[in-house]
């Protein structure tokens, strides 16, 4: 086994996809992905789980995704354990189309914010993408939630809604109460596999989403490292000014094995929700043994110094390193994130369609 004894931080980030089951099947879902989990960690596998991860990281905030979390019946006893029993916080992903009057008291006790999904500012947008009746259920939980005062954040996909619809969308959630808005650009895995990109679209928006939200005084994040670099120029002018991330002494941007540890609805940890590479297995291994001292982790923390292609050849790849999994589905998990714009600057720009390997 390779040494990785340097490697002494826990993760961060934790984001465990709670379960498999969705009651959306939206056409750019990442969770297909899901559909070969042999079965979802039972109540008992995980409380022993979240026992070991408040050992192994008790500051990490969990990201509790899915599938659709509030999909699982035992969901309040997971999270009373969570809070009753360690440090770790909560925020929940979701579609919110199942939160409604009789959990909503509960679930904001137990979670401390909300990413909401949503993919247009009306119904004719949204439930082309995630189906018919969903946009009236999720701004309806939306609503209550603002109400109840507790952290939104609401997570665009963009897979074609028009750049227009970005800005309507933005206004729309400004309208009802919301002022946080992530933005990411549609990874083709998943459902979106052969997606067609367009790394000049990429760019266009996501410089248009940073005006945009500096207009309505909104906090922007971008679910991708490059986007914010090249569009923030504090924060380019940071990163450029740093000299161990110029040499690569240091490493920020794609998380994983870094500050990021995925674990499927049955235990199976693996890189990330869009790089399903199979790691360990926690319901056989001690996550503390997974994280610290697993080959597979231990190899992907050296690999940014290994990336081939645009990726490979940016001053930025120890800050940022795009999506791997992006890259992935491309065809060379070290090659080019294809949605990166930064990789066209001497080359002309145009748009192409990638065919992913997850399936």
């Amino acid at each position: 086994m390779t040494d990785n004894s340097f490697w002494v931080h826990p993760p961060a980030i934790i984001q465990w996809d709670s379960t498999s089951r969705c009651n959306l099947h939206c056409k750019h879902c990442r969770a297909t992905n899901l559909e070969n989990v042999e079965r979802d960690l039972t109540l008992e596998e995980a409380i022993r789980m979240f026992r070991e991860l408040n050992e192994l990281a008790p500051q990490a905030t969990l990201a509790l995704a899915g599938g659709e979390p509030t999909m699982r019946k035992d969901l309040r006893n997971i999270l009373e354990f969570i809070k009753e029993n360690t440090t770790i916080s909560v925020e929940m992903l979701t579609n919110a189309t199942l939160i409604n009057k009789n959990n909503i008291d509960w679930l904001c006790d137990l979670v401390e914010g909300f990413n909401i999904s949503m993919e247009g500012s009306t119904a004719e947008i949204h439930d082309a993408i995630r189906g018919q009746g969903a946009y009236k259920r999720t701004i309806a939980a939306v609503d209550m939630l603002v109400e109840k005062g507790v952290p939104i954040s609401i997570r665009m996909t963009y897979c074609g809604q028009g750049e227009n619809e970005v800005k309507k969308l933005m206004h729309t959630i400004y309208d009802h109460g919301v002022k946080s808005f992530n933005f990411r650009y549609v990874v083709p895995v998943g459902n979106a596999s052969g997606a067609l990109i367009s790394a000049e679209q990429h760019e266009k928006i996501a410089k248009l989403v940073w005006i945009w939200g500096k207009e309505l005084n909104m906090t922007v994040g971008y679910s991708d490292p490059f986007p914010e670099l090249l569009v923030n120029d504090e924060r380019r002018k940071e990163i450029e000014a740093n000299d161990k991330l110029a040499s690569g002494y240091a490493v920020t941007g794609c998380s994983v094995a870094f500050s990021l540890l995925y674990i499927n609805p049955n235990g199976i940890v693996q890189f990330c929700p869009y790089f399903p590479v199979v790691v360990d297995d926690l319901k056989k291994t001690p996550v503390k043994e997974i994280w610290y001292h697993n080959e597979k982790f231990n190899l992907f923390r050296q690999s940014r110094a290994f990336l081939r292609g645009e990726c490979g050849s940016c001053k930025y790849k120890f800050a940022c390193g795009g999506c791997r999994g992006a890259a992935y589905a491309s065809g060379d998990y070290l090659g080019s994130d294809p949605r990166c714009w930064r990789k066209n600057i001497n080359s002309c720009n145009q748009e192409k369609r990638v065919t992913g390997l997850v399936g």
